[in-house]
Parts: C-alpha cells; structure tokens; sequence
C-alpha cells in the first residue's frame, strides 16, 4: 500500500460525561408521569386543590347538612325531570372545576389514560363490573367477619344479660345506606329507571367519578419523589411477591389515596358506603391502571351502578311477594 493510501491515525475520543443535573432521568416505569409532562410542580398542587378533593368537599357538606337538619331527603329526586336536572347540574359543576383545574394543572392524556373507546373496552369493563362487586363484598365483610365472630362469643360467654347487638345487627350497622342516596319506590317508574342506568350510572357516576380519579392520580403521582418511578429490577433470590411490591408500591399508594377520598365523598352514606365505595374505587383505579384506560374504568362503574339500580327496582316491583316470604331482606335494605 502506497503511503499516500495509507488511513489516519484512530485518534481515542474521550467519553463526554454530562454535568449532574443537566439531564433529567428518563423514567421508564410503567406507571411514572408521563416524561413530556415536565412542568412545574404548583401546577399539580393546584390541579390537586381544584379536582382532587372536589367528591371529599362535597361528601363533608352533605354530612353536615344531614346531621344539621337541612337535609331534604334523598340525594336524588324522585321524579324523572328531578333527576334529569340533578345529572346535568352534578356534571356541569363538575366540568366547571375540573376545567379550571386542568387550565393550570396542565394533566396530559396520557396521564388521565384518555385514549379512543375500543370494543374490548366493554368487554372488559362488563366483566369487572362483576369482578368489582364480588371483589368488595368478599374484602368488606371477609375483614369484618372475625370481629363479628369474636364479639359474638364474647357476648354468648357473659351471658344474655350482657348480651349486645347481634351479629344481623351489626351488618345492619355497617350497611351503606342507599336510602340516602334516592326512594326506592321511584325506580318502579320504567322511564326512571331508564334514565338511572343510562345518564346517572355511565355519566353522572361513571365518566365523572373516573374522570375525577385519573385526574387525582396523575397530580399526587406528579407530586412524589421522582426517584420512586425509576424501574427496580428483581434481586438474585428476591421472592416475585416482594418484588412486585417494591415495584408497584408508589401505584398502589396513589390508587389508595384515590379511593380514601373517594370514600370519604359518601359520608352521607354512612360507615357502610364509605368502606364499601373505597373498596370500589381502589379496584376501579387498578382497572385504569391495568387496562391503561379511563374508559375500562367508566364501562366498569356504569355496569356496577345500572345493575345495584336493576336489582333495587326488581325487589320494589315484588315487594309485596318479598313482604310476606322475606320481610327482613326489606328491613335490611332500608325499605
């Protein structure tokens, strides 16, 4: 080879190291904040401040009012034209706070998980509606089965003299109370029910409540330590079980936080509907989460609702039969 032919020297380029600081991390578990959603962290406070604990006010108030006398009923109206007003008003105010929250809060789709409507998100919201039902009352009264058990016998030992509340009595205690959410007797009206398992179950309820919840979400997981979303790989001999925990700690805590709010909103329910509707929201937060869609979520809350509505105006249509063959079942449901 001729020396005009001959290649230059390999010259070693030293690595360039950034400065510290200079690049963000680059978050790549599956539940952190979206990264374009870089933005100052007030803007999630008060997203949180406008949306977050908007049901928690509301539920607050409603329980004062009730314990203050000033309570007019039920929180639905028994007539169609009530109940049509009582929908549109409940989204209008909502939409209202939750546009001036999202204005500054500045949430991203991705992070509301706001994604076109697919067929199999029907799919697999009807079959978590199911799941959603079974799952909360396996977890709420599977918690509250021991105590039960436990005080019974303490109250059978001290005799029947000392005897307290009956084991009826106590489930009667802890039961949400539906009756402070609308009279039953109105759902005998086909075009009531019509519109509770359509406008009230899937908008009212459904598209609002799980809009709210992926809004609070994506501000308190905005506002947690970034270094809680970086990926944690599995340990040499580190149980799956474990592990899983580690990773998925920060999702469950914000889902956690999600339902104790949204509990809370159903004061007026009582202890019952509080435990019972967090129970609810916790498994719902985790179909948003799972699924990766808000509409999963919504399917699943409106199939919950529509069919507690169904099978309420099914006991009224044969509350008559259910009289004579079951009256406790009616005492029970507080009709």
């Amino acid at each position: 080879m001729e020396p005009s032919e001959s290649f230059p020297p390999t010259v070693a380029v030293p690595p360039v190291i950034p400065t510290q600081g200079a690049i963000p991390p680059v978050l790549t578990h599956p539940d952190a904040p979206h990264p374009g959603a870089a933005r100052p962290r007030w803007r999630s406070v008060a997203f949180l401040m406008l949306v977050g604990f908007y049901p928690l006010i509301l539920g607050v108030l409603s329980q004062f009012l009730q314990i203050g006398g000033a309570s007019r009923g039920p929180a639905l109206p028994p007539t169609i034209q009530g109940l049509i007003l009582v929908c549109l008003e409940s989204v209008a105010v909502f939409a209202l706070f939750f546009g001036a929250g999202a204005w500054v809060g500045r949430p991203t789709r991705k992070e509301l998980f706001w994604r076109p409507m697919r067929g199999w998100d029907w799919f697999w919201g009807a079959l978590w509606s199911i799941g959603v039902r079974l799952g909360a009352v396996v977890v709420v009264y599977g918690a509250l089965a021991p105590f039960l058990l436990v005080e019974a016998l303490q109250s059978k030992s001290a005799g029947e003299a000392a005897a307290g509340p009956s084991i009826e009595e106590r489930l009667q205690q802890f039961r949400p109370k539906l009756e402070a959410l609308l009279e039953f007797d109105a759902l005998a009206d086909p075009i009531y029910l019509l519109l509770a398992i359509t406008l009230l179950s899937f908008v009212t309820a459904g598209l609002r409540e799980e809009l709210w919840r992926a809004g609070f979400m994506a501000a308190v997981r905005d506002l947690l330590p970034r270094s809680w979303w970086i990926p944690r790989p599995r340990k040499p001999s580190e149980p799956w079980v474990r592990w899983q925990l580690r990773r998925r700690g920060p999702t469950l805590l914000v889902a956690g936080l999600a339902a104790v709010v949204f509990g809370l909103g159903h004061l007026p329910q009582g202890i019952g509907g509080v435990v019972l509707t967090g129970v609810v929201g916790f498994i719902l937060a985790l179909v948003m989460i799972g699924h990766r869609s808000l509409w999963a979520a919504v399917i699943a809350h409106g199939f919950f609702d529509a069919s507690t509505f169904v099978l309420l105006a099914v006991i009224v249509w044969n509350k008559e039969w259910i009289q004579r063959m079951a009256p406790d079942l009616l005492k029970q449901l507080g009709m």
